[in-house]
């Protein structure tokens, strides 16, 4: 199976709202998962950083299971098996992939693809804490008034970005020591464009669906109110500052 037809079985399956549901069963049908190494690549995918209930009533328990056991872990696996197959690929961590891929040196768009849906999952559960969002303090509480003027015009911002996209998501990122947000639709994160990744927040449907059916801008607003890890993204500021 060449690179065009790993892509397009891919593709096939990511274009939907349940699309990590049936990775398995495409990452099973691949033939090089069948000599795949497991040692042998650096990729990564984030252990949870909290019990699944942990984000309640915020996000259910039972999302978090499907996003994260099933949506997570599929992309993780196709990745895997995929990197572990292809040896020039084995010694490149997750966001190296991305990069080197958008830099057009490795040229693999299943690749690119998979990698930047693995980052960015990774990155959004650590963007959540239970008992966390509203309004920060301290270091990001200073950035926020430096780039939004205040955060009720932040929290506007963040939510309108969130509200035009089709599947995707909303980032905080650091751009010249100024915060701003940035919508990523489909494969695409901000790596690409040379900022600095603080907090995520996923947008597509498996991400709220079975909490909110399609009022999504509820879903953002009890991210931003009640789970948004301002103290994540503070010691990243704090360790680009060092």
């Amino acid at each position: 199976m060449d690179a065009r037809q790993d892509r397009r079985s891919f593709m096939k399956i990511a274009a939907g709202a349940g699309a990590a549901l049936a990775l398995s069963s495409v990452h099973s049908s691949v033939a090089f998962a069948q000599n795949a190494s497991p040692a042998q690549s650096k990729i990564d995918m984030l252990k949870l950083p909290y019990a699944e209930n942990a984000l309640e009533p915020a996000i259910s328990a039972r999302t978090v299971n499907l996003h994260y056991n099933k949506h997570h872990k599929g992309f993780y696996n196709l990745l895997k098996a995929y990197v572990d197959s292809h040896p020039e690929y084995q010694n490149l961590t997750v966001a190296e992939l991305i990069q080197k891929n958008n830099n057009g040196i490795l040229l693999d768009e299943t690749i690119f693809d998979v990698s930047v849906l693995l980052y960015n999952h990774n990155r959004y559960w650590q963007s959540l804490a239970p008992k966390a969002g509203g309004a920060p303090k301290g270091t990001m509480e200073k950035h926020i008034a430096d780039s939004f003027g205040t955060y009720d015009a932040f929290r506007k911002a963040f939510i309108d970005e969130g509200m035009k996209l089709g599947s995707g998501w909303v980032w905080i990122v650091l751009d010249g020591g100024k915060l701003k947000l940035y919508r990523s639709e489909y494969h695409d994160t901000p790596l690409q464009k040379g900022y600095l990744p603080l907090l995520a927040v996923d947008v597509w449907e498996h991400a709220y669906y079975l909490d909110y059916q399609n009022e999504r801008q509820k879903y953002i607003e009890a991210v931003l109110d009640r789970l948004l890890n301002w103290t994540f993204a503070e010691k990243l500021v704090e360790a680009v500052k060092k």
